[in-house]
Order: C-alpha cells, then sequence, then structure tokens
C-alpha cells in the first residue's frame, strides 16, 4: 500500500512557488511594478544605415513611482529580420520620435520649464538597436541654458561621422527635423567642430531661427562654434546675443537671462579691455542698432548682416568706425530672449 504525505508535499509546493517569486522578480525586477495606464503604438522607417525597422512600443505608467522612475517604455523592433527588444525607464510621459536623420529619439521632461530634461537616441548597427548617448539639458524660464553628455562610446562617432558625410546638405535642406533632432551633433562636438565650413554653419543657423530655436544656436556659439573666442560667461547665466573679431580683440555682446541687462565686453579672455551694462527695456527699440554709454562716450553696435561694426562717438563727434572682421560675426540673437 503506498501511503502519500499530503501536508509534506502541500509545504514542498508552497516552497518552489515561493523560490519561484523570488527568481522571478529578481530576473523581471519592473514586473513588479502594476501600470495605472498603458499605451502602445506602432513604429515604422529606416535607420541611417539603411537598415528598415518595424514593431512598435508599449508604454506603462507606474502606479507607485519611485522619483524619477515613473514609467516603462518597451521597444519590440523587426531590424530587417531580427527582433530586438530595448526597455527605457524614465520620467511622466517622454515621447517618442523617428528622425529623418535615422534615429530614434525619447524625449524625457520631468517636469515644468525649470525643470531637467533627458533625451536617448538609439539607431541600429549590424541589424541591432543600439543606444548611441544621452544628453541631459538644464532649463530655464523654458529655454534650454546648458547641457551634459552621458553614455556615449566609439559608436556614436561613427554616427555623427556617417551624419556629417552623407547628411549635410540634407540636414539643411530636406529633412523634417524636430527640436531633438537638433542636439544630436552635441554627442560628438569636436567632429562637428573640425567638418563643418562657415557656408554649411550660416544655413544651419538660418534653419534654427526658421524653426524658432535660439536657445540652441546660444549652445552652438558658446560650446562649439564660438568656445574659443567668445566673452560672454555662462556660469554667470549670460548667453551669446552677438559677438565678432575686431583687430586683435573680441567683441561680445551678453544677455544676463536673469537680471535682464545687457552687456558689452571688449578685448580678450585674458584683458577685458572695457565692459559696459546696459538695462533691457525694450528689446525692439532699434533694428540693428545697440548703444552702450560710457560717460560722455558712446559705442554703436550695429549688428546688420554684412555691415556689422562699432561706432565710437565722443561729445556728439564721431571718432571711430570698426568693422568686424569676416567669417568671425556670431548672428544677432537679441530678440531671442525673455
Amino acid at each position: 500500500m503506498k501511503i502519500t504525505n499530503k501536508k509534506f508535499i502541500h509545504k514542498i509546493t508552497n516552497k518552489n512557488f515561493f523560490i519561484f517569486i523570488v527568481l522571478f522578480y529578481f530576473n523581471f525586477p519592473l514586473y513588479a511594478q502594476i501600470c495605472s495606464e498603458t499605451q502602445s503604438n506602432d513604429l515604422k522607417g529606416q535607420f541611417i544605415n539603411n537598415d528598415k525597422f518595424n514593431g512598435k512600443y508599449t508604454y506603462c505608467r507606474f502606479d507607485k513611482p519611485k522619483e524619477d522612475i515613473i514609467s516603462q517604455i518597451e521597444f519590440s523592433l523587426n531590424i530587417d529580420g531580427n527582433v530586438n527588444n530595448y526597455i527605457y525607464i524614465g520620467g511622466m510621459n517622454p515621447s517618442i520620435e523617428i528622425s529623418d536623420l535615422g534615429v530614434i529619439s525619447i524625449f524625457d521632461k520631468f517636469g515644468g520649464m525649470q525643470s531637467p530634461a533627458k533625451i536617448t537616441y538609439l539607431t541600429s548597427k549590424n541589424k541591432k538597436l543600439i543606444k548611441i548617448g544621452e544628453i541631459y539639458l538644464d532649463f530655464s524660464l523654458g529655454q534650454v541654458t546648458d547641457y551634459s553628455i552621458e553614455n556615449i562610446d566609439d559608436n556614436t562617432d561613427k554616427f555623427i561621422e556617417t551624419i556629417l558625410s552623407k547628411k549635410q546638405d540634407f540636414f539643411i535642406s530636406k529633412a523634417t527635423l524636430s527640436y531633438t533632432d537638433y542636439f544630436i551633433l552635441f554627442l560628438a562636438n569636436n567632429l562637428l567642430k573640425t567638418n563643418i565650413d562657415t557656408v554649411w554653419k550660416d544655413k544651419f543657423y538660418t534653419k534654427l531661427l526658421s524653426m524658432g530655436y535660439e536657445d540652441i544656436i546660444t549652445l552652438y556659439n558658446q560650446n562649439i562654434f564660438y568656445k574659443d573666442s567668445t566673452l560672454c560667461k555662462k556660469s554667470q547665466n549670460e548667453k551669446d546675443a552677438f559677438g565678432c573679431r575686431i583687430g586683435n580683440n573680441q567683441l561680445s555682446i551678453c544677455y544676463n537671462h536673469v537680471t535682464h541687462n545687457l552687456l558689452y565686453r571688449f578685448g580678450n579672455k585674458s584683458n577685458i579691455k572695457l565692459e559696459l551694462i546696459k538695462e533691457l527695456t525694450n528689446q525692439n527699440e532699434s533694428d540693428h542698432i545697440i548703444t552702450f554709454v560710457n560717460k560722455n562716450t558712446q559705442y554703436l553696435i550695429n549688428t546688420q548682416p554684412q555691415n556689422e561694426s562699432i561706432q565710437i562717438i565722443q561729445n556728439g563727434k564721431r571718432l571711430n568706425n570698426y568693422k568686424c572682421e569676416k567669417n568671425t560675426v556670431e548672428p544677432m540673437m537679441l530678440n531671442s530672449f525673455n
């Protein structure tokens, strides 16, 4: 006669079930979260290396979020026959965009106008979905004031090189670009600085201005294109408003977005020969001329394209008119500041 100990079997079963739950939790910790909101969307496009993809991403907002771990986005993409999965953990409601430049961007804003944000960029390599980098953005009054870059590797440089070699004209004339697209080049700004000529840069500015992304232009000026020459101090809440070389000296007109003052600086980084401050009461009081006063002397800054210069008037008498050197002029940005 066979005797079965049901109590013993019940204990073993409960123990095995407990071990299974523990192992499941530690291998798949995100599944311990319950979604209070879910959303699924289809994705279809082509990466910059011509790999075609289709699939979807599923958004889950956690029922009990912790700090910045508020939601999860799970990507499931078929890249030319290879199925790829990627999980992003982030903020309240990250937005997903497919760029004409051949990249998927995840824009994650963590709060209001003053809160930071993060952009994560995905592309493909050998039919595998990879992350090429992340950019963290600092905001003030709704505009980006600074940025930092994290999680980049050799894939990033190769990706930017591909953009620079294949997409330069497309970037300017044909591509419909989003806000996040303009930050892609920051991922490898040394490559950008050495591979972009003045003509392309001027076209780039024109497109940025037409899109209303003046704060991004300021970042490019201060961090890439005019990093070595500008006298504006971003550590002191200053943005580049205008600038150029005059002889051996740099002229920089800076806007302090906290005090709402304009600053005139002339000289070089090691020796500021003249600094003047002007309270900005009416940004549109003149189309092209900004006037700074030092006792009985006026400094008239002409920012009109092709006529950029400093005119000095003392006691009503014109003393000098110094013209800016070509190919050193930072475009006038005054009307972009609030």
